[in-house]
């Protein structure tokens, strides 16, 4: 075997290094509405706080309790809320080592955690504050109790797999997935661990207990055909979404240097085997089955109830990331030059990925918004704000909005006259009027809204921001000029 110098050193460098790129510029973007939303609902009532683990449709419940504590000591600031993720970035970090090392040599099993150090995906929800980087924290350490489980039949072990596993449920509904994962996981190394199958299927339905307050809400809303607002998402596109966001992160152009040094790096650990390595072909089959199975298992879902968005399946991306750390050493068995190349590549690209995210205005820029209306607006003066999701995170940063109106949604069969009383009521007694406009085709997607605004006043100020942007209008005193 072959052995890595001052393992522990590299590990602790690589942890370190991995804090160092994630709080790097972790408060320099606006918040957006929903990292607003984990601020407003940590500070509900304690009462609704545990009411929600029950509640139809109510996802990530246990985040927000978790959070509520922090949020009390640390404050709300943008740094604060965001560090209570980037503990958990941080911490997946020494997760995947410990969870690589089950199956890899030490090459492998050192370079895996940087190239999740590295990764522009998950250092960018490790500055979220949301529940996705404690959900990848979680699933890892799953993944390892459950493996150490199996591996030495300990009580303790098989207790914390199946109290992490639990907690992860309540993180995330799609976490769910993890249990019949693991349950097709343990089919492949069945040779190797078929004298736990009496503990393992103890934990399997030791599982079922916590997951059932769940399953009371989230089952029938999957037959209801419940809307949930996502748009179905192909299998073929899915994939290439998933893909596209663990080989180079939020980078906005197609980069086929990374999605090729990527697919080479995941081609080699497929293809090229490992004489000398018994259960070489389980190791590579276990890790597609972590990527491919939650996706595909998605999908199915999205039949009936779409539900999509690759943040929600952050914890696939250990499995390509070791896939490609293996295929690093399998390359590098037969060329270390191409295994060189092909790994300073991966690292080179990263840094340019990182470093665009840690310099570039993305997220909703409500910061610069409410700094612009408070030089430019008069204390009497009217904001609408569309679509009113936004303004709690516009008030975050504004203070109290008065006299403000929501946006009103429209659809389909909206027609002009009725937006057009709806919108004189509104505006009624305001002869100037500011539009807080952003994300604003959620509610209106034909833009009827700004249309009446374009139509019946006269636009004397616009200020465009990332992804918002501010109107001012002259209406007259008594509406509509």
């Amino acid at each position: 075997m072959v052995r890595v110098p001052g393992t522990r050193v590299i590990l602790l460098g690589i942890v370190l290094l991995a804090f160092l790129v994630r709080v790097y510029h972790l408060d320099f973007q606006s918040l957006w509405r929903d990292e607003m939303d984990a601020i407003r609902f940590a500070r509900e009532p304690l009462s609704i706080l545990l009411s929600n683990f029950t509640r139809a449709g109510w996802n990530g419940p246990l985040y927000y309790l978790l959070l509520r504590p922090w949020l009390t000591v640390a404050g709300d600031s943008e740094f604060a809320l965001r560090f209570f993720s980037l503990f958990w970035g941080v911490l997946a970090v020494p997760l995947t080592y410990a969870v690589s090392r089950r199956w890899f040599t030490p090459f492998p099993a050192t370079l895996a955690p940087l190239l999740i150090t590295l990764s522009p995906y998950l250092v960018w929800y490790s500055q979220e504050g949301k529940m996705y980087a404690l959900l990848l924290a979680l699933i890892l350490l799953s993944m390892y109790l459950y493996t150490q489980a199996l591996e030495r039949g300990r009580l303790w072990l098989w207790l914390g797999h199946v109290l992490v596993t639990s907690l992860g449920l309540y993180v995330h509904v799609l976490a769910a997935i993890i249990v019949p994962l693991q349950a097709l996981l343990f089919v492949i190394w069945w040779p190797r661990y078929q004298a736990r199958w009496r503990s393992w299927l103890a934990a399997m339905a030791a599982l079922t207990l916590p997951y059932l307050p769940l399953a009371l809400w989230e089952i029938p809303t999957l037959l209801s055909g419940f809307a949930t607002g996502h748009k179905f998402v192909p299998l073929p596109q899915m994939l290439n979404i998933m893909l596209l966001a663990f080989a180079q992160g939020l980078w906005p152009v197609y980069n086929w240097l990374a999605i090729s040094v990527f697919a080479l790096l995941l081609a080699g650990a497929i293809l090229l085997e490992e004489n000398h390595r018994q259960d070489g072909w389980r190791v590579a089959a276990t890790c597609l089955l972590w990527f491919f199975f939650p996706i595909i298992s998605v999908y199915l879902i999205s039949l009936k109830m779409p539900l999509f968005l690759d943040r929600y399946l952050i914890w696939t991306a250990p499995a390509l990331y070791l896939l490609a750390a293996l295929g690093v050493m399998k390359i590098g068995h037969r060329t270390r030059l191409l295994a060189t190349i092909l790994l300073i590549a991966i690292v080179v690209i990263n840094a340019r990925g990182l470093w665009w995210q840690a310099h570039t205005i993305i997220k909703s820029d409500f910061r610069a918004a409410a700094t612009y209306l408070r030089q430019h607006r008069n204390p009497d003066e009217l904001i609408i704000f569309h679509i009113s999701y936004v303004r709690p995170t516009f008030e975050y940063y504004y203070g109290d909005s008065s006299p403000y109106a929501d946006g009103i949604p429209t659809n389909e069969a909206t027609t002009e006259a009725w937006l057009d009383a709806a919108m004189r009521a509104q505006t009624r007694g305001y002869d100037t009027v500011w539009l807080c406009y952003s994300e604003a085709t959620m509610w209106d997607e034909r833009q009827m809204v700004k249309a009446w605004l374009d139509r019946h006043g006269r636009r004397t100020e616009h200020a465009s921001f990332a992804r918002v942007e501010v109107f001012r209008y002259e209406l007259g005193p008594d509406g509509p000029l």
